[in-house]
């Protein structure tokens, strides 16, 4: 039996599977707990991965992920349940993966939020039949409060949006936000001039890149600066349009030594994204700040108004009449503080930091442990 079996519907060779979920578990391997990954993978898995995973005693069983959309979630669920291990505790990435967790009766689940799925799916479509369909699957949200052990969620503004919407939601809960391995996103001291401002991963319609543009333009009128997108392969688009003067291939993997190159990031999202906002807490931002860049931000989003505005760390740009202006000028200033760089990574490792929420993660499954009877100490 599994002291832990993880189930996630993303790939562990792309995006957050690569960047959170990987070395997750290879942490919580290293703490001495027998793991089990399922995972649904859009290419072929890479014998280096599973020679990864084998390294580290962790049992990786890779699924096809198959179709887009919907249906093919539906179809994803009805295969998480027919895959599941047997394992003291299952840790669910998502609504999908707690309901057939919850469902099969196997042990108990942490429902891992990851933000508002249904939400955040629905507002990223462009068929209104398939932003109705998404619309509909919050029904998998409220069977995952109202059924799950425990919960995990990004961020603290969250809370309370869960608990208005499901009306129940668990008492045994953390927050672990987007988690940074500091070891391998190293802090950088120096930021160069003239200023080159990084895109970074995948943008689609949850992103406001309009607003982003603006602020590229208004920039550039203070100061000389270039703006550059390292895109993933698994992008759908070949521009963003919004200011970038060179764009380039990059995987995850290589983030760690491309972002000290460059002087601050930019992740603003769409402000119309509705309640899901409050749950976002996009990767990115965390390995930008990490190697002690700046980034500018969205109003509203996740916990960073607090954060950033706290710790001095980044901008909050506003999407009313000016907001670009102000937001340049506030980038431009930060960018001239020699301590910004500091406060980025000091935030970093207050906040984003993998070590801290393996900590979290594990003093969680002590508790459910305790509550279902059966102890172990981790």
């Amino acid at each position: 039996m599994f002291d832990i079996s993880y189930l996630t519907t993303d790939s562990l060779e792309e995006g957050v599977g690569s960047s959170q979920i990987l070395p997750l578990v290879i942490k919580l391997a290293e703490r001495g707990l027998k793991v089990n990954l399922l995972t649904f993978e859009k290419a072929r898995p890479r014998l280096e991965t599973q020679d990864l995973l084998k390294k580290f005693g962790i049992f990786w069983n890779p699924r096809e992920f198959g179709n887009h959309g919907a249906f093919a979630g539906i179809d994803r669920l009805h295969k998480i349940y027919k895959q599941m291990p047997e394992a003291k505790i299952f840790h669910a990435r998502s609504d999908i993966p707690a309901v057939a967790a919850l469902i099969s009766k196997r042990g108990p689940v942490l429902w891992d939020v990851r933000g508002l799925w249904s939400d955040q799916k629905a507002f990223t479509e462009n068929s209104a039949l398939k932003r109705t369909l998404f619309k509909s699957a919050r029904v998998l949200e409220k069977y995952s409060a109202h059924n799950s052990q425990a919960m995990s969620t990004l961020t603290r503004n969250i809370v309370p949006e869960l608990m208005a919407r499901n009306h129940s939601i668990p008492e045994i809960r953390i927050v672990v936000p987007t988690a940074v391995d500091l070891e391998k996103f190293m802090y950088s001291e120096t930021i160069s001039t003239p200023y080159i401002g990084l895109y970074s991963g995948t943008y689609n319609r949850y992103y406001d890149l309009l607003l982003s543009f603006a602020f590229v333009k208004e920039f550039q009128r203070i100061s000389e600066a270039e703006f550059h997108w390292a895109r993933p392969k698994e992008s759908p688009q070949a521009s963003l349009s919004a200011g970038e003067s060179t764009t380039f291939m990059a995987t995850q993997s290589e983030m760690s030594t491309i972002i000290p190159n460059f002087s601050f990031g930019i992740a603003i999202c769409n402000s119309t994204a509705g309640p899901s906002l409050k749950g976002a807490v996009p990767t990115k931002i965390a390995e930008f700040l990490s190697c002690g860049r700046p980034v500018i931000v969205n109003r509203g989003l996740g916990d960073f108004d607090e954060l950033l505005s706290k710790h001095k760390a980044g901008v909050i740009i506003s999407n009313e009449t000016g907001g670009a202006t102000v937001a340049a000028k506030e980038m431009y200033e930060l960018l001239q503080d020699p301590d910004t760089p500091m406060r980025c990574r000091q935030l970093a490792e207050a906040s984003f930091s993998l070590e801290k929420g393996v900590d979290e993660y594990m003093g969680i499954y002590q508790k459910m442990n305790l509550l279902t009877g059966d102890f172990k100490q981790y």
